[in-house]
């Protein structure tokens, strides 16, 4: 682990990976004196992970800060404007962090306590439309806990995605049903990342991937591919399927509240574009010219030091 005195110099550093590791360091313990620096090192950087982080650094001073507007005004100067855009989409991101604790702390043990009597004073419950406004009130709770964690700050290991893959597609259990689900990716695979935010976007893409042919398949039964590997100075991992594609703008389904499906609170994808912005990474959603979406999760592949 570098101290505050080699993150400073590493930011300076050739090499990819050493400033990453110093703008990750900034990213969690940036002091407010840090602020020059760290805005000249982003002025000057050119690779994308390395601004993400550093942007992140900034965010932590920023947030509380009764110099936050002057600062936000002087940073967004001194970048393009889609690192700007990138930075107040960071900012989101402790905000949802702030008001989901808040949220989950006050509603938690209300819709708890609204489940519980509601069962013992209303006569055919288990039929009632109270029951389900109570359920629709806990999934948007639980939905709003994954956003929450999805905001959380990284914490880095290596480990094999494979594994990681395999785990989250057990837990769906979709065995029995008419959906074919293709595995195609190298095994072992090792990568550096945080492997909670990972195995969350993972999670939500797939789930949104079988709801999709749920919905509408193509073909008879659905299949869905999974894929990952190395693209020169990143990973990814894929999630094709043959269901009814995005409609409109695919980039819409990013956002916070946005589906096409009856009874969703639009928190899914949002959640796995959170996960992987915690972590320097990104999500692509796009339609296949055949039909059906295709999610792509990228993230920076380390010792690759290739700037992009």
């Amino acid at each position: 682990m570098i101290d505050r005195k080699q993150a400073a110099s590493s930011l300076l550093s050739d090499s990819v990976d050493e400033r990453l590791e110093a703008a990750r360091f900034f990213s969690k313990s940036a002091e407010t004196t840090d602020a020059p620096m760290l805005m000249r090192a982003l002025s000057k950087e050119n690779a994308r992970w390395v601004k993400r982080a550093l942007e992140r650094a900034i965010d932590r001073i920023q947030i509380g800060s009764p110099e936050k507007e002057a600062r936000k005004a002087a940073l967004e100067e001194s970048v393009m404007d889609t690192d700007s855009d990138r930075l107040l989409r960071d900012l989101r991101a402790q905000a949802v962090d702030e008001v989901s604790r808040t949220i989950l702390h006050e509603f938690s043990p209300l819709i708890g306590s609204l489940r519980l009597v509601a069962a013992m004073e209303f006569d055919a419950y288990e039929t009632s439309r109270t029951k389900h406004c109570v359920e629709r009130l806990n999934g948007l709770l639980d939905a709003v806990g994954k956003l929450k964690k999805a905001a959380a700050t990284p914490s880095y290991s290596e480990f094999d995605l494979s594994e990681l893959i395999t785990e989250c597609i057990a837990v769906l259990n979709i065995t029995d049903e008419n959906i074919i689900l293709r595995v195609a990716g190298i095994k072992p695979y090792m990568v550096q990342a945080d492997r909670d935010s990972l195995g969350l976007a993972f999670d939500n893409g797939i789930r949104n991937a079988i709801e999709a042919v749920r919905e509408f398949s193509r073909l008879n039964p659905a299949e869905i591919l999974v894929n990952w590997g190395p693209a020169g100075s990143e990973h990814w991992l894929a999630i094709l399927d043959c269901g009814p594609g995005f409609s409109g703008n695919p980039e819409e389904a990013l956002k916070l509240g946005v589906s096409n499906k009856d009874e969703h609170f639009g928190y899914g994808l949002a959640t796995a574009q959170l996960s992987m912005r915690s972590m320097e990474g990104d999500v692509f959603v796009s339609n296949k010219a055949e039909g059906g979406a295709r999610f792509e999760l990228r993230w920076y592949r380390d010792y690759a030091n290739i700037i992009r």
